[in-house]
């Protein structure tokens, strides 16, 4: 856990620090609060290490309150699309989705991340989204890791990531029945944002990764007899998985206003 004292020249220390990023934006609130920026400019004076700010991460505390329901929702949610799976003879694919159940079962919610940029350099950039500290729990940053993490209809995988990976290449390295049928693909970012992709021969997307990158393959109409539980996974989990952070080997700072 760590305490971030208030100290004026923290605030002349970010603008010499981010200078090349442009004109820094004026402070929403009383400067003399105690900010995410403040608390990255902190932990940089504590390490020698080299930041990979695009696998930097915060979470709000809005974020981390919802968490275990969203968890919970979606083990419950998996249930019955296994049940019909196995009635319908469609082992694999049975299989493979309570690998997605077991997974969200077993992995603690925390720690976790709110989707969005919140490292040091964007803050200088955009510091009227410099949030107040006592409103993120916990912040840091991972080693960049060398997986991709695929959420397909067999179960969850980890793809090696090389230079030049794209998404059509990360699914021929999966088994056939991982992808049958799957027309979209949820792409999340490192840095926790969505977007989705086409993935089947009609409507294919290039689409380049970046190691941390966890994708998703939207199920596909045949799965489950109820279309409601399908529709609300393929909504629901994209945006849970957004919240995990963006490798394994992670700091993460604990934050608490001195006093």
């Amino acid at each position: 856990m760590v305490v971030i004292p208030v100290r004026p020249a923290l605030a002349l220390t970010l603008g010499l620090l981010l200078a090349p990023y442009g004109a820094l934006a004026q402070p929403a609130e009383p400067s003399s609060q105690v900010r995410l920026s403040d608390a990255w400019l902190s932990t940089l004076q504590q390490t020698d290490q080299q930041v990979a700010w695009h696998h930097a991460f915060a979470l709000r505390e809005e974020t981390a309150e919802g968490l275990e329901t969203q968890r919970r929702r979606l083990a419950a949610e998996l249930a019955p699309l296994i049940l019909s799976a196995l009635a319908n003879g469609q082992a694999s694919l049975a299989a493979g989705l309570t690998q997605w159940r077991e997974t969200l079962e077993s992995t603690p919610p925390l720690p976790a991340r709110t989707p969005g940029r919140h490292d040091l350099p964007w803050l200088g950039a955009n510091q009227r989204y410099d949030p107040v500290l006592s409103r993120i729990p916990s912040w840091g940053y991972c080693a960049v890791p060398d997986w991709i993490e695929m959420w397909h209809l067999g179960g969850i995988s980890r793809v090696t990531w090389q230079p030049g990976l794209d998404l059509n290449q990360a699914l021929s390295g999966l088994p056939d029945l991982a992808s049958r049928d799957a027309e979209q693909a949820m792409v999340i970012t490192p840095a926790g944002k969505q977007h989705t992709r086409g993935i089947a021969a009609w409507n294919r997307q290039a689409t380049s990764l970046t190691p941390g990158s966890r994708i998703m393959l939207k199920l596909p109409h045949h799965v489950g007899e109820t279309s409601g539980i399908r529709e609300l996974i393929n909504e629901r989990l994209p945006a849970y998985l957004a919240t995990r952070l963006p490798g394994d080997s992670c700091i993460v700072q604990e934050a608490r206003e001195e006093g």
